[in-house]
């Protein structure tokens, strides 16, 4: 397992790194699969533009802990479970983080008459 663990970790690393780049260029389309998608941010498109564009600098981030975990697994000769846990770590705690910016700037949306988008 260890000898593809770097490729998933860079393989994900790089899927959140253009999420977080696609939201930060408000190209992201609304989606039932990437992105921040919570009821408040899929209520309406300005709400998801709003939410991923707030989230896309912390997925950037922790896009980028993912690739560069993956190259720190895929180069260390020992202490790989270690980088790998470290790496997760830190996808984690910045794809929360982005999640929750996003949440707030949703919030802060005034889209009127907006309807549920199913």
């Amino acid at each position: 397992m260890v000898e593809i663990l770097p490729y998933v970790l860079a393989a994900g690393g790089l899927t959140v790194v253009v999420t977080g780049f696609l939201g930060l260029t408000e190209r992201l389309p609304r989606n039932g699969a990437v992105g921040v998608r919570t009821p408040g941010t899929m209520r309406s498109e300005a709400a998801f533009r709003a939410a991923n564009k707030a989230a896309g600098v912390p997925m950037l981030v922790a896009g980028g802990i993912g690739l560069a975990g993956g190259a720190a697994v895929w180069l260390m000769p020992s202490g790989q479970v270690t980088a790998a846990y470290v790496t997760i770590a830190g996808l984690l705690v910045m794809t929360v983080a982005g999640g929750v910016a996003g949440v707030r700037a949703a919030k802060a949306v005034d889209d009127g008459d907006a309807r549920p988008s199913r």
